[in-house]
């Protein structure tokens, strides 16, 4: 299995006031400027914290931080004492699967549940989504971010597990033979220079979470839209995934019962 953790702790060496203004940006497209502000926010596979961080900025006063990896957990406690100043702001982060029953209730439930591009390498996505669903207050908000299907995915699927069988060495070749091709094959689908990325990690790291992330499933949009409106939810947008096998974000608020 992949350790994220090593490579969210590595990307954490260059973090900056720049790269948190862009995950604060990345919220504000979803949510809006005031949204967030004095609402219960939790991270589901928060890697770094930097989206607990950007939802603090935004005025989020109650955070919860979840991750199934230590490091992460160490990486993140370390960050958010490095980036925010606020001391009204109830922050934390602790150690925790989507999958374990007790672990998701233990949370609590949220009025703000943010999950991006973590619940389809939990190994159970469809356990993983119900679970997290669950910590989601009535007409709260539930953002996920889940891998698109495409007819290349089952490939990539043979890739990340080629990857993790690797050693130091067969690791580093891979990424050095991969960059090159995902470079110019995002530019080649998206137009836009591949290096800028719009949240999350910078390019390199990125391109070893792709190449290393597995467990690892997908779901068309409408697979996942009828998943989600069965779970009691209205999904208010769908944004695309910008590259065929990227994640499509869907932002949702769960229905009020009648």
């Amino acid at each position: 299995m992949f350790s994220f953790g090593e490579n969210w702790a590595s990307f954490s060496q260059g973090l900056s006031e720049a790269r948190i203004q862009e995950a604060i940006q990345s919220l504000v497209i979803l949510f809006g400027e005031s949204t967030l502000k004095g609402t219960s926010f939790l991270d589901i596979g928060r890697g770094s914290g930097l989206f607990s961080i950007a939802a603090a900025r935004l005025g989020a006063r109650k955070i919860l931080g979840v991750d199934v990896d230590p490091l992460s957990v160490e990486t993140s406690r370390r960050n958010a004492a490095r980036w925010l100043k606020d001391n009204d702001i109830e922050i934390s982060f602790r150690q925790g699967s989507v999958l374990d029953e007790n672990d998701v209730t233990a949370w609590g439930t949220f009025d703000v549940v943010y999950s991006w591009g973590v619940l389809h390498h939990t190994g159970n996505m469809g356990k993983a989504l119900e679970n997290a669903s669950r910590t989601v207050q009535p007409n709260g908000w539930f953002v996920v971010a889940l891998y698109n299907r495409h007819w290349s995915s089952p490939i990539w699927k043979w890739i990340k597990r080629l990857y993790n069988r690797l050693g130091k060495v067969g690791k580093r070749l891979m990424i050095g033979s991969f960059f090159p091709l995902i470079v110019v094959a995002k530019w080649l689908v998206t137009l836009r220079n591949p290096f800028k990325m719009r949240r999350g990690m910078d390019f390199l790291h990125n391109v070893i979470d792709w190449l290393g992330g597995y467990p690892y499933e997908y779901a068309s949009i409408e697979e996942v839209r009828n998943r989600l409106s069965q779970l009691g939810f209205d999904v208010l947008a769908v944004y695309p995934a910008r590259v065929p096998t990227g994640c499509n974000e869907y932002v949702c608020r769960r229905r009020t019962e009648t």
